[in-house]
């Protein structure tokens, strides 16, 4: 039977989430990475839409990063899979990543790219990270508009980046509270959804090691992008999910089954 197809941005970290399931789950996989604005060349064509990830399965195609986490938890043992059997506890883990995907991941996307949009060349060189010589050439050649595109797309402007920086102010603040009560994880007892969602989506201000992307080094951004990642590497939502970073990324190859 043929591995599923990985469609992705290879630097977004919605689809690090979908990856990060995948290889907890050890689904094997084939990952087709794209830079920004290029990848609409296998989004438009498989489901007429502009986003990423897309899982492409034998069995059928999954269009967002929650529904291929869902996805890859059934391959996985009971007590070892990241959405809860308890209806109450299952609920909370479900309010949790619906609260990360809408909130978080779209402000930690627009803080990142309204500081690291000006340095182009430093944009692209971790957009095409792991591109081929005619992909790099195109992605090269259109740059300016493929800045101008994301710029508008996403409403990267500094009004935009302000309110984005009082919603992950919001949600680091719920996660920091919860930690202060002296658990391990946001939901329950083990790792759940939440909690990898969490890390994936926070993941551009963070900037963890094991991120699945080259991604660019924080003394080489700017002084101002610099203080920001300081700031929420402090804070204890941020040191916690970097911590999860460390410890579970890439824990898949232990809780692999027979498929």
């Amino acid at each position: 039977m043929p591995r599923p197809v990985l469609v992705t941005i290879g630097l977004s970290h919605f689809c690090e989430k979908a990856r990060w399931a995948l290889d907890r789950a050890g689904i094997a996989y084939v990952e087709e990475s794209y830079p920004p604005i290029l990848h609409y060349l296998a989004t438009m064509p498989r489901l007429r839409q502009r986003t990423a990830p897309i899982l492409v399965t034998p069995h059928g195609t999954l269009c967002d990063s929650t529904s291929i986490l869902r996805h890859a938890d059934k391959f996985l043992p009971e007590p070892d899979r990241l959405f809860p059997t308890d209806p109450a506890l299952l609920a909370e883990v479900e309010r949790l990543v619906q609260l990360f995907d809408k909130k978080l991941g779209p402000a930690t996307r627009r803080i990142a790219y309204f500081y690291l949009l000006d340095d182009r060349s430093a944009f692209a060189s971790t957009a095409l990270a792991k591109s081929g010589i005619v992909e790099r050439a195109a992605f090269r050649l259109a740059l300016p508009a493929i800045v101008r595109l994301i710029r508008r797309g996403l409403k990267i402007d500094e009004a935009g980046a302000r309110r984005s920086e009082e919603q992950l102010q919001t949600v680091f603040d719920e996660v920091d509270a919860r930690l202060s009560q002296g658990q391990r994880y946001l939901v329950g007892s083990k790792l759940s959804a939440a909690d990898l969602t969490f890390a994936a989506l926070a993941a551009p201000l963070l900037l963890p090691p094991r991120y699945h992307w080259p991604l660019p080094e924080l003394g080489k951004t700017p002084d101002a992008f610099q203080d920001i990642v300081e700031r929420y590497r402090s804070r204890p939502a941020g040191a916690w999910a970097l911590g999860l970073y460390e410890q579970e990324r890439d824990r898949g190859s232990t809780l692999r089954t027979e498929k």
